[in-house]
């Protein structure tokens, strides 16, 4: 299998356990990718897709907005705008509707895949369970979303108001102004997420997987399986092959003449080794896009988006202007120990991830696409992806998540 992020690692693990034999390749070492700096949030009741009915009428003040969630590179407009045509598309009521329904039922067992997978690599120890405070600036924001909450309380999906007393007790360092207080009891958080996707991939290969380090140059069909070539000459033979590449994966696609709209939402975050302040629990502002989470190596500010090419340089203005947007209801944030990152999340215009076989070609399996929430989705996918390798029922319907959706 291809790609050691918390997807690929995932399916490694969930293949091993079940008595496959397993390869596992990437260029980079499991974990240290997109994966590496990413919220470190388990979010089972994140089921809406980022499109939404008029969203893509907030675009242009985002754009204008330096301390705004998204941005484009100008002259990489051309080059995005089909994807964002698809985006807008995604973005109908009825549309919405279906992806919700599709998303529910890939998150109903998140939090029991993630106790499996926790208690089979002895990694307990890094997940959190206590919840997320969530904030609006103003009620008008709040107000905007209720349609959200009226979707959840159906759904069963839980959540609660925050009176300002209780989020004092929780989060004393937290300012709410003139804004709402939500509590979500759902959301869990992990101190470390590059350092326990490391744990399920090193957990595959104490159980019998081989790890190779090397990029994949070419992969061809054969009668009883498929070969993987990879950057040294070596040639590799399989039954399947298993594609978690992210942002990367049309360059294996392409080669059998399929391409998915992937395109490269890039997210940045700062780190305070010795932070100014202490949060206990993840702590989101749904008006700024940003998001506090404390981790073992101290406090990362996350979020924004950025569309450009996997070769762009990375921009570290857009790390610096999460940390003056959290300053909004954080107002003591700050510290010493700062370091900044980037990574390329692999965003699909409907927020589905690609799960499944490849049309005419079932021996290749497909795990890519999971956008904001590969960690959150990624031992669920490693679940259905090691059902599929042995021709059992994934226990979900896999329509909505098939490539040929495109």
């Amino acid at each position: 299998m291809v790609g050691a992020g918390t997807v690929g690692a995932s399916c490694a693990w969930f293949l091993q356990r079940r008595g496959a034999q397993v390869t596992l390749i990437d260029s980079q070492l499991p974990g240290q990718a997109t994966s590496f700096g990413n919220a470190g949030c388990i979010s089972k009741t994140s089921v809406f897709p980022f499109s939404q009915p008029g969203v893509i009428r907030k675009l242009p003040g985002w754009l204008l907005d330096p301390h705004g969630p998204v941005r484009i590179r100008w002259s990489q407009l051309p080059w995005v705008a089909p994807w964002l045509y698809r985006f807008w598309r995604a973005g109908s009521v009825r549309r919405v509707e279906e992806i919700v329904a599709a998303l529910v039922a890939l998150m109903e067992h998140t939090v029991r895949d993630f106790d499996d997978i926790l208690a089979g690599t002895a990694s307990e120890a890094l997940r959190q369970a206590r919840g997320m405070v969530l904030l609006y600036d103003r009620p008008g924001d709040f107000r905007a979303d209720a349609w959200k909450y009226r979707e959840r309380d159906r759904l069963g999906l839980s959540w609660r108001p925050l009176p300002r007393e209780e989020l004092a007790e929780l989060e004393p360092c937290i300012r709410l102004g003139d804004g709402v207080a939500l509590f979500e009891p759902l959301w869990q958080h992990v101190t470390d997420p590059g350092g326990l996707t490391r744990r399920f991939a090193d957990a595959a290969v104490e159980r019998g997987a081989s790890w190779v380090q090397d990029r994949v140059r070419a992969v061809a069909l054969r009668p009883s399986g498929v070969t993987v070539t990879i950057g040294g000459g070596q040639v590799l033979e399989a039954e399947r092959l298993v594609l978690a590449t992210g942002v990367w994966s049309n360059q294996l696609l392409g080669q059998f003449g399929l391409r998915a709209p992937l395109l490269a939402k890039r997210g940045y975050h700062t780190m305070f080794a010795d932070p100014a302040i202490a949060v206990s629990r993840p702590v989101m502002s749904a008006s700024r896009h940003v998001l506090l989470t404390p981790m073992t190596s101290g406090l990362r500010v996350s979020g924004t988006a950025e569309f450009a090419r996997l070769d762009a340089r990375p921009d570290y203005a857009r790390a610096r202007a999460l940390v003056a947007s959290a300053r909004h209801f954080a107002p003591g944030l700050g510290g010493s120990g700062i370091s900044e990152w980037m990574g390329q999340r692999p965003m699909l215009p409907d927020s589905l991830p690609v799960l499944g076989p490849v049309p005419r070609h079932p021996q290749i399996l497909c795990a890519f696409g999971h956008g904001h929430y590969g960690l959150t989705q990624g031992p669920t996918t490693g679940r259905i992806i090691a059902s599929l390798a042995f021709d059992e029922d994934p226990g979900i319907d896999l329509a909505p998540f098939a490539i040929t959706r495109f």
